[in-house]
């Protein structure tokens, strides 16, 4: 992997656009779950481990926090890496969702929330998966979820003014049973104060971070797709065109 990580600039930009068209493969369907195989999985991952996505530390003098944080090309990148993993991370299959926790773990610790927003829309996207599962006891999916939900919810303690709405969230205190609590206070009679709080806090600013960051690239996604479409039926057409003429000259 080390050689890989040290070839042309070619082949990181290859890695790049793949990514890309990856994120869009996967998003942009309602059947998402028949889309990601054990063979998607197996290709997709170490793409995203060459590109140094989702570890703490790079190769060389510079570090991941670094590159994400100074070069354009490398946020683009990591946002796009991040949406795969979480859909990897909701898919019904735990074998799919336990690679995805481990890696957005990595990159929550390579470098610092960007903002209100950003918190938001992962505290969103992972409170989704969570409550579509809460009522399942023995889902192995809280094995993964439970410790990242904790991880966002540190992190975006103060920002998100955690401390002020929801004071008593279980998962912000350092005891042995917090994530056990977690789960009860979101079952419970509590979790309305969860809910309201995701609600009226979390949803407009996960939906502004969506409107602003997500939903242009995949408007460019289609607008490049229309392009592509567009130069491939240029190009049937002078095939044809030509064809057409070398049959004229043997008439």
């Amino acid at each position: 992997m080390s050689d890989i990580r040290k070839t042309t600039s070619t082949y990181e930009n290859n890695c790049r656009e793949l990514i890309k068209v990856v994120d869009d493969f996967i998003s942009q369907t309602a059947e998402i779950n028949d889309r990601i195989t054990e063979n998607f999985i197996n290709g997709i991952l170490p793409i995203l481990d060459t590109m140094l996505i989702f570890e703490e530390n790079g190769t060389g003098d510079q570090t991941v926090s670094t590159l994400v944080s100074h070069n354009e090309h490398w946020t683009e990148t990591s946002l796009t890496g991040l949406n795969i993993l979480l859909n990897l991370l909701a898919h019904p299959n735990v074998l799919f969702c336990g690679p995805a926790s481990v890696r957005i773990h990595s990159l929550l610790h390579s470098r610092p929330l960007n903002g209100r927003e950003e918190a938001a829309y992962l505290l969103s996207n992972v409170n989704k998966i969570f409550s579509s599962i809460a009522q399942n006891e023995d889902c192995e999916h809280f094995t993964y979820l439970l410790p990242l939900m904790k991880t966002i919810i540190d992190k975006s303690y103060e920002i998100l003014q955690m401390n002020v709405q929801i004071p008593n969230v279980p998962l912000h205190k350092a005891t042995s049973t917090a994530l056990d609590d977690f789960r009860r206070y979101c079952s419970s009679s509590d979790s309305q104060e969860w809910q309201m709080f995701i609600q009226r806090h979390i949803e407009p600013l996960a939906e502004h971070y969506r409107s602003m960051s997500i939903r242009p690239f995949h408007m460019n996604m289609k607008i490049w797709w229309n392009n592509c479409h567009e130069m491939m039926m240029i190009g049937i057409h002078k095939r044809n065109r030509q064809i057409g003429e070398e049959k004229l000259k043997f008439q």
